[in-house]
């Protein structure tokens, strides 16, 4: 046994659609500590880890203000439901956007090297009903804006950057966003989803993913960000959906696993980074996944499901392309098998925590053994985190 970083159990609230003026979400109304509390209680009751041992609460959560502000992952443990002893376990909020809750997973992975007898819990939430997209009172430097004026431009103008880029057609787009769509809608009727989702109000099921959607259908619908006569291809339905939800995954060493009789759903083995234009945002992934492979010692050939999150259909249409450029080519049957983030919605903070626990959850279903689970972030950067089933028969000798 090592010190290893090890993924014992993962659970999230289901995925709604955020309100809009014409229609309240199912989540709508549900303060965001009440998403997450019912999570990370789920996760402490099936594991029956003894609660002392939980150091913290990592918890990411993009645009930390009015109800997702003071330090959400510290009001979390305060919280009188929570069933954690708050005398004991401290809590530490991260925002790193769209990366926020994967980053927390990175981190607990840094902290067990040196201190393996402990448990981190690390989360996400975002109520996109209750704090916008950009935040309540955005507030941006002048010299921010002087420096990079293309550091927060709006992220569906990236996509359509990337679809110029790479000769990413409409159509191409609406196909993608129906295949997802139908993936998710066939993962549901499978039940794929059941043990991962946590009942909240009476809400046990995605609601975003549309069965029936066609790519003549799709076609008929405007785009958003620029104008089609300009070129436009991208439209709210081959985009992620604006998203309410939770989402956690308990986290602690291989040989505390062992010791305490926790079941080991995935060892993590690597984690990356990346930087790049702002404009180009949505290639993050590339260089992020290259990193994490190389800290995992291993080949996007040994890679046997991808968890890559769908910002955008033009995105991550973009970044496979990126990748089978640079001689990394990733057969799309291994890519999002359940769906992703254009089916069953973006709650911005909650989606790392989401791919990589579910990334685990498939691994394991699948009898595969290596995984890769990737997203792109605002304002230019990527981050991925390679991670191994540890239950996998082994491949037959070629």
């Amino acid at each position: 046994m090592t010190n290893r970083a090890v993924i014992v159990d993962y659970a999230r609230s289901a995925f709604a659609k955020a309100s809009t003026p014409k229609k309240p979400g199912q989540l709508s109304d549900v303060d965001p500590l009440d998403l997450i509390v019912p999570v990370i209680n789920t996760l402490v009751e099936r594991s029956g880890v003894d609660v002392k041992h939980v150091k913290k609460v990592l918890m990411g959560s993009v645009h930390q203000e009015a109800q997702q502000g003071l330090n959400i992952a510290r009001m979390a443990v305060l919280h009188k439901d929570c069933k954690l002893d708050n005398d004991i376990t401290g809590g530490t909020s991260v925002d790193r956007f769209c990366g926020s809750s994967l980053e927390t997973i990175a981190m607990a992975d840094a902290f067990l090297a040196r201190n393996p007898d402990e448990v981190y819990i690390c989360a996400g939430v975002q109520s996109m009903s209750a704090i916008p997209m950009g935040g309540l009172n955005p507030m941006l430097n002048v010299n921010v804006q002087d420096g990079n004026a293309a550091g927060f431009m709006n992220m569906g103008i990236t996509a359509e950057n990337l679809a110029e880029i790479y000769g990413i057609s409409r159509e191409d787009q609406d196909g993608f966003a129906v295949e997802s769509n139908q993936k998710t809608a066939a993962a549901q009727a499978k039940g794929h989803f059941k043990n991962e989702i946590v009942p909240i109000n009476g809400v046990d099921a995605d609601d975003g993913a549309r069965a029936d959607s066609t790519v003549e259908g799709l076609g008929k619908l405007r785009t958003v960000f620029k104008d089609v006569k300009e070129g436009g291809t991208v439209t709210a339905a081959n985009a992620s959906q604006v998203t309410d939800g939770a989402s956690a995954v308990m986290v602690t060493s291989e040989a505390f696993a062992e010791a305490n009789s926790l079941p080991v759903k995935a060892i993590i083995l690597g984690y990356g980074e990346a930087s790049l234009k702002p404009e180009i945002m949505g290639l993050g992934p590339v260089d992020a996944s290259k990193e994490a492979l190389s800290r995992a010692g291993l080949k996007m050939s040994d890679i046997d499901v991808v968890e890559l999150n769908e910002a955008f259909a033009a995105q991550s249409i973009a970044v496979l392309k990126e990748f089978e450029k640079q001689g990394h080519k990733i057969d799309p049957a291994k890519v999002n098998l359940d769906g992703g983030a254009i089916a069953m919605g973006h709650p911005l903070g909650a989606s790392g925590a989401r791919i990589v626990g579910h990334l685990a959850e498939v691994l394991q279903r699948e009898n595969k053994r290596y995984g890769l689970a990737t997203m792109c972030i605002g304002g230019g950067q990527g981050v991925a985190m390679v991670i191994e089933n540890p239950a996998a028969a082994p491949k037959p000798a070629v």
